[in-house]
């Protein structure tokens, strides 16, 4: 008796360490996770000033409707995320700089790109950015 409860339990603790680590299909899927953080990570960006554009980086983490993180372009330099916010789809933030007046910036995602206006210096203008 002892012995058929020692084959049963081995062969339970068999099946779930097989499932564990990959010997049986999971039924989480990696969009679930992307739905619920769309936005953690790095960021290719380009700002469209004036006719010329300005590529920098943005990266994010995302913490409930709380975004931080930071931004960089040879432009501005290096320059942190204040007051960020994801609600509803919609990314809102002020970047600050050492050496640079904020940039105040405003977007969304579509189709895994993030979208939307900067303002900066008395002007508003476009900007895009794509998944590095």
């Amino acid at each position: 008796m002892i012995m058929a409860g020692l084959v049963s339990a081995c062969s339970a603790v068999a099946k779930h360490h097989s499932a564990f680590l990959g010997g049986e299909p999971t039924r989480a899927s990696s969009a679930t996770a992307d739905d619920k953080d769309p936005i953690t990570g790095e960021w290719k960006v380009m700002f469209f000033v004036q006719g010329h554009n300005t590529p920098a980086t943005f990266s994010f983490k995302l913490d409930g409707q709380t975004v931080t993180g930071g931004a960089y372009s040879d432009h501005t330099g290096a320059g942190t995320i204040r007051d960020g916010k994801w609600i509803d789809g919609k990314l809102s933030f002020t970047l600050d700089f050492a050496k640079h007046e904020s940039i105040v910036v405003n977007g969304a995602l579509k189709d895994g790109k993030l979208a939307g206006e900067f303002t900066t210096e008395g002007f508003t203008a476009r900007w895009e950015a794509a998944r590095k």
